[in-house]
């Protein structure tokens, strides 16, 4: 790494050097804010980061000064982030990316001090307005996490961690964001860690297991339930009063199911809440090397039509060959002269020398 990280909660203008989601080396002249307050149980330290080129904003997630121990479970968190960001990028896309999702800038991994670029997304901690929202906001703010809750789904990504600080809210612009994807893994795969446990299922409470979607979504169903009722919720078990809550009841059904394959998927409860899923004609894996392998294919082609393969037709369909001349025969019937009439053989002479007849 270059000075990229600068000093440790130490404001200044530096070089940023890092590799970005396409795998390119890129190297900005920044200036570095001081370190956020500390978050309890986060072990990275979170700065602000501006461009001086063009004034764009980052968020910088670095390791902190931490014991061996501490450190290590630190390290794989991490890498576990930037893997898990790198996943949704190359899904999604630069400009399909879900705006609700936390979307990577670039990463140095290797370096002195390891570190994570996001894009900067000002929105307060959902814990900020647990109780407070109103009807209308209630109910953008369920449709707002289902939805993305099924961005994650389909990309094959658990986030692990679902919870009131880990989902944000914005409320003037009434737009949410979901970051901290320490405890992330791909769907399948081994879960990496526990996540908080008051909000997890009980799955993971239960110990190591695969990654499964709908983990998410009853850490999700909880997360609705707490800030958009106010009330606490129970680890591992159904949120207390929800056979009260009529509309959340109805919402809510089998999504506590104890065995995560009876709960229905993120694209039932959009059905339910009359919310349009995003996905439901399928999403194509975005391809970042995609424009660079049709490049590639057309200049085979051309080269192909340029030194066509002996005893293999010419490719055709690009409408730039020339066609074959095609000699009809005169009105009287009589077939044309051939263009290259064949060269009768030489009469053999009684010596023959260097392949030349000579006279006998």
């Amino acid at each position: 790494m270059s000075p990229a990280a600068g000093r440790p909660g130490e404001a200044g203008e530096e070089k940023l050097g890092y590799t970005d989601p396409e795998g390119r080396s890129v190297e900005r002249r920044v200036e570095f804010g001081p370190d956020h307050p500390p978050v309890p149980g986060r072990l990275f330290r979170v700065r602000d980061v501006r461009d001086l080129e063009d004034g764009s904003t980052f968020v910088q997630k670095r390791l902190g000064a931490l014991d061996a121990r501490r450190r290590a479970g630190a390290e794989a968190g991490l890498e576990t982030e930037i893997r898990v960001l790198l996943r949704l990028a190359r899904t999604f896309g630069p400009h399909d990316h879900p705006r609700e999702l936390a979307r990577i800038a670039g990463h140095d991994f290797d370096g002195v001090e390891p570190f994570l670029l996001l894009e900067s997304v000002p929105c307060p901690p959902a814990e900020d307005v647990v109780g407070k929202l109103l009807t209308e906001e209630q109910d953008a703010f369920r449709r707002a996490l289902f939805r993305t809750v099924r961005h994650l789904e389909t990309a094959g990504v658990v986030h692990g961690d679902l919870t009131p600080t880990s989902v944000r809210w914005q409320r003037e612009q009434r737009r949410l964001y979901v970051a901290d994807f320490d405890h992330a893994a791909l769907a399948g795969e081994p879960r990496s860690s526990l996540g908080t446990a008051l909000w997890a299922a009980p799955g993971p409470l239960r110990g190591p297991g695969p990654a499964d979607p709908r983990d998410d979504l009853w850490s999700a169903a909880q997360v609705a339930y707490h800030v958009t009722i106010g009330r606490p919720v129970r680890q591992g078990m159904v949120p207390a009063g929800v056979e009260s809550q009529g509309l959340l009841y109805d919402l809510f059904q089998g999504v506590f199911e104890v065995d995560p394959q009876r709960r229905p998927g993120a694209a039932e409860l959009l059905r339910r809440l009359a919310e349009p899923d995003p996905y439901v004609q399928g999403h194509a894996q975005y391809d970042p090397l995609a424009e660079g392998r049709r490049g590639y294919e057309a200049a085979l082609q051309r080269k192909r039509r340029r030194m066509p393969v002996q005893g293999q037709p010419p490719p055709s369909g690009t409408g730039s060959e020339t066609p074959p001349t095609v000699h009809l025969p005169p009105p009287g019937g009589i077939p044309p002269k051939p263009a290259n009439p064949p060269v009768p053989e030489p009469r053999p002479g009684r010596f023959r020398l260097f392949g030349k007849n000579q006279p006998s």
